[in-house]
């Protein structure tokens, strides 16, 4: 059996439509080189990226959201870390973003800790078309409670940078194990395909942007 890891963007992406997932995650036939929006997506991540972790001054095309930037660095003796990469282990356990046993990574945009660490901000930055997703925000609650054992309590905000808009979620510790019971079963959905070859195509909306379109037949 092909060994595979998970996050919340293969889940999603299963969940779209497995035949999808199957072409792109285990045959590999195809590769998704993302559309202009995507593309501009990644472009901005990296600005915003390289403006916390590094001081470099935002271009004109982010240099807007400046002063959200310099909101953040007022935490004071909180921790600010840019693109954290948290992976972990079948049993939940934290290890290398790269390492062999990589089960279930995660990448959250903008890590903030309180000065002992009981308390964790995380900002997921967004720039299409709002569209709240709770599931998400509890992954990345769930990933940082399996990282930093002393944190009780995660506030996720996902911001809208196009809507100036943000959604936010507050997660105890205490409700960590429902949220991976949730995880668990649709990761138990995406390796019961594995196991069994099975990977129904389910067209929608999402047809025409998907990269297999071409070699589809469901996909017209």
């Amino acid at each position: 059996m092909n060994k595979l890891a998970h996050s919340y963007s293969s889940l999603k992406l299963y969940e779209n439509c497995p035949l999808r997932y199957y072409r792109q995650r285990v045959k590999k036939d195809v590769v998704d080189k993302g559309g202009p929006a995507s593309i501009a997506g990644d472009r901005i991540h990296k600005q915003l990226e390289d403006r916390i972790a590094h001081g470099t001054e935002l271009p004109e095309e982010t240099a807007h959201n400046e002063p959200l930037i310099r909101k953040l660095e007022k935490y004071k003796n909180w921790t600010l870390i840019a693109e954290q990469e948290l992976a972990l282990d079948k049993k939940l356990k934290p290890t290398g973003w790269w390492d062999e046993d990589a089960w279930f990574r995660g990448k959250i945009d903008v890590l903030l800790l309180n000065e002992d660490q009981t308390k964790a901000v995380v900002l997921d930055w967004k720039t299409g078309k709002r569209r709240p997703d709770m599931f998400q925000m509890e992954i990345f609650a769930a990933m940082v409670f399996a990282h930093y054992n002393s944190v009780q309590n995660v506030e996720t905000t996902l911001v809208w940078l196009k809507d100036r808009a943000v959604d936010k979620l507050s997660v105890s510790r205490k409700e960590r194990g429902f949220i991976w019971q949730e995880i668990l079963k649709k990761v138990k959905r995406v390796e019961k395909s594995l196991e069994h070859d099975t990977w129904p195509a389910k067209p929608s909306g999402l047809c025409p942007y998907c990269p297999a379109r071409s070699t589809c037949n469901y996909a017209y």
